[in-house]
């Protein structure tokens, strides 16, 4: 209570009151609770190896192509969601009017990243400390090395086009001065030049490929291979990289790192947008298939293989976390133009309409391959989408084919021959092609014959110039280096530049994969892709061989996780998207 006094004027009269008021308290204002960190988004994945070998330029399974991926920036990325080539360390680049010279303008805001223990330590909490900027000499020893036979980096061939790669390569133990003489050059701290030997358009994707990818030369040159895989102890047992740094867009924590666990973070310093939202990633290594399956049903993996035991009732059970994956080995039956045959484009449009593809996916691989019409296959840049271009299975237009050309009927064809190699798979594959042709066409079985020969064998059988009897057609598949049409059709099929095993005369169609390959402007490329495909395999097309598939492995994917696979080189985890709160929820049901 306090006493409050008022003075109150009545006309001339002045009154005084006093009285007792009483206090109501104030309530202090309440400060609002601190912001919730947001959880951090996890994936969690599994390798059946161990701890691989994290050097980009040494990469070729599947964990090191990933992990390559993920640690380290290439010149440019292959967008596997629209098969383009896009920017990341090389912000731009500009081609020279010979078409021979490439300028890549680099950032100057991606840098090397150093993993570092936080345990015990007060001043690293972060577990990244920036090492220093990417620069141009990165990258222009990356493609020294790369060309140079002693380091032994994968596909270094793809190299060749670049001027002096190939007499490098075949140099022993070079000079500082012959390294220099690489058409690759430093012209300042963030612009390369690389110089070819000729045009080239699928330049480009070849310089998305991990094994090309910057490393830095001191520390490679100071430490050897021990700038990447070695490690101290520390005092609690753990293990931590010691030389190791990383520019991609995930940097591996140095708490744990060993042969049986590696978690990825984030890169702090990344200063691309990422496109999904994985901030962790856990990776278990060593487990076989099964325990990755267990795992998995246990819901502790977001992506787990198959294994050949539980197909059946997975895909019964749960078919929509069932994906089949692809890779880029095209398996084709070849064509030999001088066969008597074989020399009509109507014959050869027949046999290969007969053919159902899904038939013989089913009965050879249980489902596990996706068939062709047309030759490059999905995930390559230049590949038609694959219902739009080419005849494929249709038996109406195989007879009509059949009976347009000169033999007007398979009975009345004289003797062939299909060469295959000795595995079984290529006999049971020849065997079951060949009852399909005599379904579809009404052939007569003793007039298709199926040989076996070694491997290396049936290579020099189908040579051009071989002096052996060719046969009339024969079974190869065609393993793509790089996600480019131009590996896949004209490397193979052009009438000069390519293997050309049919031995076909050159014809317009060979005109456009040069020019394909002499155009830098993206959709005129994808649009000459498209018309060479049409010219090969349309209703009109000179068919110089039959596409049969890609094949593929299922693997499992839980309802939280969406991404677009890599058909090609490493996964790109900055692309995975999680449900964070749909994983959580489901991982709290009980299995």
């Amino acid at each position: 209570m306090v006493v409050v006094t008022e003075v109150v004027h009545l006309g001339d009269e002045q009154i005084i009151i006093t009285r007792l008021v009483e206090l109501v308290p104030t309530a202090t204002p309440t400060a609002p609770p601190p912001a919730k960190e947001p959880e951090p988004v996890t994936l969690d994945i599994a390798y059946e190896s161990a701890l691989p070998n994290l050097d980009p330029q040494h990469v070729s399974e599947k964990a090191s192509l990933d992990l390559a991926e993920s640690m380290f920036a290439g010149l440019t990325n292959f967008n596997h969601e629209t098969n383009q080539v896009e920017p990341e360390l090389a912000a731009s680049w500009v081609i020279g009017m010979d078409g021979r010279t490439w300028t890549f303008n680099l950032r100057d805001d991606m840098y090397w990243v150093k993993p570092l223990s936080t345990i015990g330590d007060q001043d690293s909490k972060s577990g990244q400390e920036i090492y220093r900027a990417v620069d141009a000499h990165d990258v222009v020893y990356a493609f020294q090395r790369a060309c140079t036979a002693e380091n032994g980096v994968t596909d270094a061939f793809l190299l060749f086009n670049i001027e002096g790669c190939e007499a490098l390569y075949s140099t022993i133990d070079p000079s500082e001065s012959e390294l220099s003489q690489l058409g690759v050059t430093a012209v300042d701290e963030h612009t390369v030049q690389i110089t070819l030997t000729e045009p080239s358009a699928d330049f480009l994707t070849i310089t998305t490929l991990p094994q090309f990818r910057p490393v830095p030369r001191e520390l490679v040159e100071e430490f050897g291979d021990e700038w990447r895989n070695a490690i101290d102890e520390i005092s609690n047992g753990w293990q931590a990289p010691k030389n190791l740094v990383v520019s991609g867009p995930f940097v591996p924590s140095a708490d744990p790192f060993s042969d049986e666990e590696l978690i990825l973070n984030r890169n702090a310093s990344w200063p691309l947008p990422m496109k999904g939202n994985v901030d962790i990633i856990n990776i278990q290594l060593e487990l076989d298939e099964m325990e990755m399956f267990e795992l998995w049903q246990k819901r502790q993996l977001d992506i787990s293989i198959l294994p050949a035991e539980e197909r059946d009732s997975v895909l019964e059970s749960s078919p929509e976390k069932v994906h089949l994956i692809t890779n880029q080995t095209v398996f084709y039956l070849g064509y030999n133009f001088d066969s008597p045959v074989f020399q009509e484009a109507e014959v050869r449009r027949a046999f290969s309409a007969a053919i159902d593809r899904d038939s013989l996916i089913d009965s050879m691989f249980d489902g596990r391959a996706q068939g062709l019409r047309h030759f490059a296959p999905p995930g390559v840049f230049g590949a038609p989408p694959e219902d739009q271009v080419g005849v494929g299975y249709s038996p109406d237009f195989a007879l009509l084919q059949m009976d347009k050309s000169s033999v007007r009927s398979c009975k009345l064809i004289p003797p062939i021959t299909m060469l295959v190699s000795t595995a079984d798979l290529s006999l049971l594959q020849a065997e079951l092609i060949r009852d399909i042709w005599i379904d579809e066409l009404d052939c007569d079985e003793q007039l298709i014959q199926v040989e076996q020969v070694e491997f290396g064998e049936l290579l020099a059988n189908t040579m051009q110039n071989t002096e052996s009897s060719r046969p009339d057609f024969w079974e190869l598949a065609w393993p793509g280096y790089y996600p480019d049409a131009q590996n896949f059709l004209t490397d193979l099929l052009h009438c000069t530049q390519g293997e050309n095993r049919q031995n076909r005369q050159c014809s317009e169609v060979d005109r456009l994969m040069l020019q394909a390959k002499n155009t830098f402007d993206p959709q005129e490329r994808i649009d000459l892709y498209r018309q060479i495909e049409n010219s090969f395999f349309s209703e009109s097309g000179s068919f110089p061989l039959i596409p049969l598939y890609v094949r593929g492995d299922y693997s499992l994917i839980q309802v939280w996780l969406s991404f677009p696979p890599a058909l090609s080189g490493g996964e790109q985890f900055d692309t995975y998207l999680i449900d964070q709160e749909l994983k959580r929820l489901e991982r709290s049901r009980r299995s």
